[in-house]
């Protein structure tokens, strides 16, 4: 604790703080120019102490392989500083009172990349056009394990293996019929429903935590399977239309098959993220989804729009509940979030 230039050292003890989450995934490379900075209160609501902290959180935002999600924090009162000395007390006051304003309810721990954990386990599945879809139809255990382990590291959702999983893909790589390859995209979100019912089943809890399936809706660039997911370059190449009718029976067997919510992630465009978010407007009305891009620098989306216009694009949907990003450089998180948390502030979303 460092206290010896913040003008508190008259106050009592600090009471203890809540225990901090600890992530199941490592978090990104340390950003020491952050502060962090928690303030805990006495009941009558006196400040207690101050404290100055400088960790590797980046800014407390979790930083996950499937993506960057921030639903607040579960501490009395949390501020942020770029400042590299203490924060003054008035200045406390403005960060509280907009804290107050904001009013995070809690944190939701996001499970980590699936097929690392399968490549880990000994499944080669980098190899393959399918990617871990592929263990949908060959070992399903081993994607269910893997769900599990998360559970057991402290995730609150299970992302199904259904990123690289679509209509052409199983068609043309399993052989499958149209409706063999939407029975196998639903098998993604009954294999999740079976890992959370045996993780209850050992937690044996009288209060078990609630738990979601968000079914993982990849971009069209991953049935490509040329890494073009990463540049967007496929977006001159496709109509919306066609974006549509590809991503339509996919997203409506993760619907039917009961995924809380969608996790429309790795998009590298406006164009493919609007035409996601319009199609759930028009066809599913009732399903709600988080959208996170993937983006070339702290300014543009992968393919080269500016960050701030992906967000505006999307964000006042009622169906939008997180926009964040994922798969890029963790050095231009942050400045991308602080972006699009202004974008957010400016509209009528109630997305975070």
């Amino acid at each position: 604790v460092d206290n010896t230039s913040d003008g508190l050292d008259h106050l009592p003890p600090p009471v203890p703080l809540p225990p901090l989450l600890l992530l199941p995934t490592s978090l990104a490379p340390l950003h020491w120019k952050y502060t962090f900075t928690i303030v805990t209160r006495h009941k009558e609501g006196m400040i207690r102490r101050l404290w100055n902290r400088k960790k590797a959180m980046r800014r407390f935002l979790m930083i996950l392989p499937t993506g960057v999600l921030a639903y607040g924090v579960g501490v009395q009162a949390l501020a942020f500083s770029r400042m590299s000395q203490p924060l003054c007390e008035s200045k406390l006051t403005e960060r509280l009172k907009e804290y107050e304003r904001s009013k995070p309810k809690k944190v939701l721990l996001l499970d980590g990349g699936l097929a690392s954990e399968l490549q880990n386990n000994g499944f080669d599945v980098d190899s393959d056009p399918l990617w871990s879809a592929r263990l949908l139809h060959t070992n399903p255990k081993a994607i269910r394990d893997v769900h599990l382990a998360y559970l057991r590291a402290g995730s609150r959702v299970v992302t199904t293996a259904s990123y690289q999983a679509s209509m052409k893909g199983f068609k043309e790589h399993l052989g499958f019929s149209d409706l063999e390859a939407l029975q196998l995209i639903n098998r993604s979100v009954s294999i999740a429903r079976e890992a959370i019912a045996e993780y209850l089943n050992e937690l044996n809890s009288n209060h078990p935590p609630e738990l979601w399936i968000a079914g993982s809706v990849g971009p069209y660039g991953a049935c490509l399977h040329d890494g073009s997911e990463y540049s967007g370059s496929y977006i001159d190449t496709v109509t919306k239309h066609q974006l549509k009718e590809w991503h339509k029976p996919r997203i409506k067997a993760l619907v039917e098959a009961g995924a809380d919510v969608l996790a429309v992630e790795t998009i590298p465009s406006m164009i493919e993220a609007k035409v996601v978010v319009d199609l759930l407007e028009s066809d599913f009305p009732s399903s709600k989804a988080w959208v996170t891009f993937t983006c070339r620098n702290e300014r543009e989306t992968a393919r080269g729009e500016k960050f701030e216009d992906a967000v505006r694009s999307i964000c006042e949907s009622s169906q939008v509940i997180g926009i964040g990003v994922n798969c890029c450089d963790p050095n231009i998180t942050s400045s991308l979030l602080e972006k699009g948390a202004k974008v957010l502030q400016s509209s009528n979303s109630t997305a975070v």
